[in-house]
């Protein structure tokens, strides 16, 4: 497309649709069967125009520049099946199997005449419709937006709650200190637990992590998985 052209699309507030129409018309290329490769350069070529004059750029109009280009690929891909496909693989087996070690110039002459011939073009016979194009582009968007709010949607069942670690790590402290000051010896965690619950387990647990590490306590566990056992920090084992 011209610059006039492109400042056109971007200076008006034309719907996805109407800009696909446009690019169509300024490219002119037949509706009836669309230049894909065409196309797609034309529509990020107006993109990286906006994106120069430091205009917003739509999400959709990505979602749609994506799936251009996901179409130009698989139609270049298939048009090279289509033009070459395994027909190329038997040409250069042909060759390999014929043309390896012939005796003479003449022989080789005629070797070459025999199995070089190379595959028909052959063009896709499946044209694409700019209704069509813009339906596909149309159901792609309703599939992100849907992808979207159901993103959205699971974002708002999740609930973090917001708790103050400092603050359960100092009550479980004056617990601890309390338990230790009447026992006068090491105290079992499953005492510090009060439902044994994934929940209560881990909510302990924590806090006791954080106060070994601040020196506050200390921990003794026998084996992996069996009962911690907790005293004050610098007093000796009560076993």
């Amino acid at each position: 497309m011209k610059e006039n052209e492109i400042l056109e699309l971007i200076t008006s507030e034309y719907s996805f649709e109407q800009v696909i129409y446009k690019i169509i018309a300024f490219e002119g290329m037949d509706p009836w069967d669309l230049d894909i490769k065409k196309l797609s350069d034309a529509f990020l070529q107006y993109l990286k125009k906006r994106r120069e004059m430091d205009f917003r750029i739509p999400a959709k109009y990505i979602i749609i520049a994506a799936v251009l280009l996901k179409m130009k690929s698989e139609d270049l891909q298939q048009l090279y099946d289509l033009t070459f496909g395994s027909d190329l693989d038997v040409f250069e087996a042909e060759i390999e199997s014929e043309v390896i070690q012939p005796e003479t110039e003449c022989e080789t002459q005629t070797h070459l005449n025999a199995t070089l011939h190379v595959p028909p073009v052959r063009k896709p016979v499946r044209k694409i419709v700019v209704e069509e194009l813009i339906d596909a582009l149309r159901k792609a968007l309703k599939t992100e937006e849907r992808r979207k709010e159901k993103w959205e949607r699971r974002r708002e069942r999740i609930k973090i709650e917001q708790e103050n670690i400092t603050q359960r790590i100092e009550e479980l402290y004056r617990r601890i200190d309390s338990l230790l000051t009447e026992i006068k010896k090491e105290i079992k965690f499953s005492s510090l637990v009060k439902q044994w619950e994934r929940k209560e387990v881990v909510e302990t647990f924590v806090p006791l992590i954080h106060l070994d590490h601040q020196k506050k306590i200390k921990c003794r566990q026998e084996e992996p998985f069996e009962e911690i056992f907790i005293t004050k920090a610098g007093e000796k084992n009560a076993s």
